[in-house]
């Protein structure tokens, strides 16, 4: 199989999706094709990939082959450069990105989104979940500017990305609350003295619904003190994120403030700590790019088979 890895495409993405060590075994049997500079926003360079078999290449000669893979999704540009039933291999969040996945039925791809690979009890198999909740929260504090272990945090949800910005906050020594569902419907009990707001709410994206309920309003901003933090983990869509306020924002451009208040929603947290993150990714993805290339999707794992969405016929 002719592989090719794209260099990423938002400003500011320093992260490419497979690295040298990783990507040797795979050059070992199928042609790869890098993309020209995809890795020196983490310091690897293209010789590093034409040591481990690796060839480097132009955009165009990255999305001629029969599988790309890249870290986010590609842009509409980049789409059209493919060939129809080329599999195109990122996190592509189709359920909440309707324009996105109608591109790539009209390319006529095979979409195999990397959030959706999963393993036999439903964790992600190539994922920084709880890296996300640490780095957001970080953000949080840099926002927030002051100690922060005088800082009272109050976190929406406990799940896996909760609990990255749960550890963080703790470490930090931090107050810390939990708010879970019960708590929702009462956030303006909540509010008063919150420091810093997490929202770690990953709701269920319907694309027939036009808005989801709020549980943190407009009026109720005027309850936190000024220059207080909202920090959402999850980046919920314009409309569907629990705070009225909030959408999302992305790496060149982290923040805006609304009645004083600092909002971040960062389409991609783990691009600010693009080293590990990078690294963890390329470690878990290579098995499954391994079998995936040597048996292509009719033969690969049940598992990877059921990411597989066909939308070239």
């Amino acid at each position: 199989m002719k592989i090719g890895i794209a260099a990423e495409n938002r400003s500011q993405e320093k992260r490419v999706i497979m690295q040298p060590p990783e990507i040797n075994e795979i050059a070992a049997k199928h042609e790869v094709i890098i993309e020209k500079g995809a890795g020196v926003g983490i310091d690897i360079t293209d010789d590093a990939f034409i040591k481990a078999g690796c060839k480097i290449g132009s955009p165009k000669e990255v999305y001629a082959c029969d599988l790309v893979v890249r870290i986010k999704e590609p842009d509409f540009e980049e789409i059209k450069l493919m060939r129809q039933g080329t599999i195109i291999m990122s996190m592509m969040h189709l359920r909440c990105r309707p324009k996105l996945e109608d591109a790539l039925r009209k390319q006529k791809l095979i979409a195999l989104s990397l959030e959706n690979l999963r393993d036999r009890f439903g964790k992600r198999r190539v994922e920084s979940v709880e890296e996300s909740g640490r780095i957001g929260m970080e953000y949080g504090f840099k926002l927030w500017g002051k100690d922060p272990a005088s800082a009272t945090v109050k976190i929406m949800g406990y799940g896996n990305i909760a609990a990255g910005a749960i550890r963080c906050a703790a470490r930090k020594s931090a107050k810390c609350e939990i708010l879970n569902k019960k708590d929702f419907p009462k956030m303006e009990k909540h509010i008063p003295g919150t420091d810093i707001l997490v929202d770690a709410v990953n709701r269920p994206y319907r694309r027939d619904v036009e808005k989801e309920p709020f549980f943190v309003t407009r009026k109720m901003l005027k309850l936190f003190k000024k220059g207080s933090v909202i920090v959402d983990l999850v980046s919920n869509p314009k409309n569907h994120a629990p705070v009225e306020t909030m959408e999302p924002t992305t790496l060149d451009n982290l923040h805006y403030v609304v009645d004083g208040i600092y909002h971040t929603s960062c389409w991609g947290w783990p691009g600010l700590d693009p080293k590990p993150v990078a690294k963890r990714y390329s470690l878990q993805l290579m098995p499954i790019l391994l079998d995936l290339a040597n048996n292509g999707i009719d033969h690969c794992d049940e598992l990877t088979k059921a990411a597989i969405l066909r939308l070239d016929k």
